[in-house]
């Protein structure tokens, strides 16, 4: 990690002995069942719909019904896919308690010693930020900073309040400190791996094609400018994801 992220970690240390903030524990695993789920029921319900429109009742009315179940579990896999903590860290341990509809799903607090963590990484989406903590025993924890409408009045004020990032960082720079080599926490994320690298050069691949069909006679606009929309989607997140990749 660069001099910058460093120096900025250890001045948000030196500047409070004690870090909070309030983060959501991000499980990807329920998440994309939440999102996968009802993607597989819409075949479903379009089928079902043809079906009916034919008047077959039976068959229509049979796929909208299996299509009920799915789309009702996806809710509360989406909820509990991301469950609100409050981080709190001191020199020697991050400890997470549970928020909220956490508290009602019976999760524990937990500590986890900064001796113990052996890998840091971030990730830039649409949605935020995210930083990932490696423990040496135990999953990997995601964590993104938690929408502030649902933080109660009463720990919006809490002393050394900051961002998930900042967190993270702060987090790196007490291990670096502690001795830790900074080359060996850095845990590249998907966009800093040799496959997110591909798909950005294709990418750009693309984005030349789409502006050499714009010379072509008889290709409609719009082949260009679909290509060009998707492209610029991948690629502003390719390119902010790089913002937080290590530098020599």
């Amino acid at each position: 990690m660069s001099a910058t992220i460093t120096s900025t970690a250890e001045s948000s240390a030196s500047s409070s002995a004690t870090l909070h903030s309030h983060l959501v524990l991000v499980r990807m695993g329920l998440m994309l069942a939440g999102i996968l789920i009802p993607a597989f029921a819409l075949p479903l319900i379009v089928v079902g719909c043809l079906f009916l429109s034919d008047g077959d009742r039976a068959w229509g009315g049979g796929l909208l019904l299996a299509s009920v179940p799915m789309l009702a579990v996806a809710w509360p896999l989406l909820r509990r896919s991301m469950l609100p903590v409050l981080a709190t860290l001191t020199p020697k341990i991050l400890r997470l308690e549970p928020r909220d509809r956490s508290i009602a799903y019976g999760v524990p607090p937990t500590d986890y010693p900064l001796s113990e963590m052996v890998g840091y990484g971030e990730l830039a989406s649409q949605g935020g930020a995210h930083i990932k903590l490696y423990p040496s025993h135990g999953p990997m924890l995601q964590l993104a900073d938690r929408p502030k409408r649902g933080i109660s009045a009463a720990e919006t004020s809490l002393p050394g309040l900051v961002d998930a990032v900042t967190l993270g960082r702060t987090l790196q720079g007490q291990m670096v400190a502690a001795g830790t080599p900074d080359e060996s926490l850095h845990r590249p994320n998907f966009y800093q791996g040799g496959f997110g690298r591909a798909l950005a050069w294709l990418c750009y691949a693309l984005m030349a094609l789409g502006a050499a069909l714009l010379l072509v006679p008889g290709v409609d606009w719009t082949v260009s400018l679909r290509l060009f929309t998707f492209t610029a989607l991948y690629l502003s997140l390719y390119r902010r994801n790089q913002r937080t990749a290590p530098t020599a």
